[in-house]
């Protein structure tokens, strides 16, 4: 059975005071499948080896099971730890490799023989045993690591980017033999990669970090729907989230809009709750969020009481076989992420939801509101797109679909699919009123 690994308000600093991670709070239970997401360099793995007991503990604490364990050795932690360069012993062969965890701890041969051929026969190297790391390709060598760290059967996983280094199909083929290797044991598993589909086909939650801060833990479709701000709804997706330069403009007499530069999107009458919130931003400076499936080409089809008309410029069509991507100029202006924020988080879990945040976030508005003047009103509607500096959306097209360059599209865009965030990338609205089918 897995054990239950809990974070207190874990840092880690390097000689010289660069930090690696930022006062990190959080808990994997029992038997879970946690994936930690992240660009390389956002101490994913620093994190790992902490676990383990590879990396010192600067600050915070660490608990095996409600046992203290920021001093204890590694070899007391009961956790197996696969790494990305596999780490076999050259000159043992790949039964040698496996069995090397119980020889160690004086098992009985006969015992090990019997492990050994259990673990390779689950992973299909039975035939390979025999060899050495140097007569394998880099899927077998990889499988013979696994192998390894299953066969003490420990309660901890740690897997540090583990299939890096194979090819895509390889992959795919190799991380559902680890997900049902790891369902099988019982063990808690933490998973570190880069690759965001590889998190979303894994986790049974995602913690995506940044700069050593940990921006949000949820589910899969949690991260996708209920992004806790910019940089985890661009991270967490494919194709990417268009992000686009927005304001809000809610003049007394007329029809609340969000403005994309040349082209505005009136929201639906009556307003929802989610929208009702973005008042207090109006006139403010935020970036507005566009999953590919919240915009549709305009066909036959009439548009639902929840749509809303654009036109986009076709600049480029990215043919996928299964269906066609189609990059779109509206006449907005493209959004990059925001810089993280660096100063040491309060002490407390992540978030997994912005309620609070959202709290925060209207104060402020409020405040910045009082100080400036009334919302202008809605400005008159463009004569033409420009597309210059113009800002690109993501709209997904059957492969059987034929557009060109420069062609111009009828769009539909759900309304309630927008995600917005503030200038520093926060997520403004905390409860939409339409989560995207997935």
């Amino acid at each position: 059975m897995g054990s239950t690994i809990t974070l207190k308000n874990v840092a880690k600093t390097y000689p010289g005071g660069q930090p690696a991670l930022r006062r990190l709070s959080l808990t994997v239970a029992a038997g879970e499948f946690l994936v930690l997401l992240g660009p390389s360099g956002c101490g994913k793995s620093t994190l790992l080896r902490m676990i383990a007991g590879l990396e010192t503990i600067t600050e915070g604490e660490l608990h095996l099971d409600r046992v203290l364990a920021n001093d204890l050795d590694p070899s007391e932690r009961d956790a197996a730890m696969i790494f990305q360069n596999f780490a076999l012993y050259p000159n043992m062969t790949a039964a040698e490799n496996i069995g090397f965890p119980l020889a160690v701890h004086k098992q009985d041969p006969a015992e090990v023989e019997h492990r050994v051929e259990s673990a390779a026969t689950a992973l299909g190297i039975s035939h390979l045993l025999q060899r050495l790391p140097g007569q394998l390709s880099g899927g077998e060598r990889q499988r013979v690591a696994m192998g390894r760290a299953t066969v003490r059967r420990p309660s901890v996983f740690l897997l540090d980017e583990p299939l890096s280094s194979l090819d895509a199909r390889l992959r795919t083929r190799l991380r559902l033999e680890i997900l049902s290797s790891a369902r099988k044991s019982g063990a808690t598993t933490i998973y570190v990669t880069h690759d965001q589909a590889e998190a979303m086909a894994l986790g049974d939650r995602i913690a995506v970090m940044r700069d050593g801060i940990l921006q949000q833990v949820d589910t899969p479709r949690g991260l996708y729907a209920l992004p806790a701000n910019a940089f985890v709804a661009s991270f967490v997706g494919t194709p990417r989230i268009s992000l686009i330069h927005g304001t809000v403009y809610a003049p007394i007499d007329g029809v609340m809009a969000i403005s994309l530069g040349a082209q505005q999107l009136a929201l639906a009458m009556p307003l929802s709750r989610d929208h009702q919130m973005l008042r207090v931003v109006q006139g403010s400076p935020l970036l507005i969020g566009l999953r590919p499936e919240a915009v549709r080409i305009a066909e036959r089809t009439r548009a639902t009481e929840f749509e809303r008309p654009l036109t986009g410029i076709v600049e480029h069509v990215e043919f996928q076989g299964h269906e066609t991507l189609l990059h779109l100029s509206i006449g907005g202006q493209r959004a990059d992420v925001p810089p993280q924020a660096l100063p040491d988080l309060p002490a407390g879990p992540a978030r997994s939801n912005a309620a609070g945040l959202t709290r925060k976030l209207i104060s402020h508005a409020k405040a910045a509101v009082r100080r400036r003047r009334a919302a202008s009103p809605l400005p008159p509607p463009s004569s033409g797109i420009e597309t210059a500096n113009s800002g690109e959306l993501v709209v997904r097209a059957s492969s059987g679909a034929h557009h060109r360059r420069g062609q111009h599209l009828p769009l539909l865009v759900d309304v309630r699919s927008l995600l917005v965030f503030d200038e520093r990338g926060e997520r403004v609205s905390p409860d939409p009123t339409h989560i995207p089918n997935l």
